[in-house]
């Protein structure tokens, strides 16, 4: 009898975790966005900031020839990238007990996505604004068409390889997809 109640139990779980999984890429919507994560965001772009004006003042150095010269280049790079910011949220909250369960991923995920969305409304928003009516057309249609594909690419896990991986690609999708365009509006030139 204890035997039955445990495979109910599993069975229970398993029939949970499926429905979820299965619900996940529906989120319309990211979580709200915490003061604490918009200050993380905000930390590391600054840092980068900060970072891009020293590494203007000195000298530039040439990259080393081979894989190991890309890599050490890259890494240098990433400290004045804006995009190295894309995670400043989601890794520390990761690292977090519970933070690498499938539901811990989705949260993590989410709440970083909703501070870059707030990011990206604001900037498109101020981009609209400063637009002659013709560029503010073309930026609207730009803006619906990539919402379209982001929608489009951040489901194809759904499609392809359900289980409970689906949330957190979706998510983490939603999440990267959303940072770039943000970082691209607020720095458009």
């Amino acid at each position: 009898m204890a035997v039955m109640r445990l495979q109910l139990r599993v069975l229970f779980i398993g029939l949970v975790l499926a429905f979820l999984a299965r619900t996940a890429p529906t989120q319309a919507e990211p979580l709200r966005a915490t003061p604490d994560d918009r200050a993380a965001v905000e930390a590391c772009l600054k840092l980068v900031g900060e970072n891009a004006v020293k590494e203007a003042q000195g000298t530039s150095q040439n990259e080393a020839p081979g894989a190991a010269g890309r890599l050490a280049a890259a890494a240098t790079d990433a400290l004045t990238q804006r995009e190295s910011c894309i995670g400043a949220v989601t890794i520390s909250c990761q690292q977090q007990p519970g933070g690498m369960s499938t539901m811990g991923m989705v949260d993590c995920n989410s709440r970083e996505w909703g501070v870059w969305d707030e990011r990206l409304n604001r900037a498109y928003q101020d981009a609209l604004k400063e637009a002659p009516s013709k560029l503010a057309r073309g930026l609207r249609d730009a803006q619906r068409a990539w919402l379209q594909w982001r929608e489009k690419r951040c489901k194809l896990p759904s499609d392809s390889e359900g289980g409970s991986i689906v949330g957190p690609l979706y998510t983490g999708c939603m999440l990267d997809a959303t940072a770039r365009q943000a970082l691209w509006l607020e720095h458009r030139e």
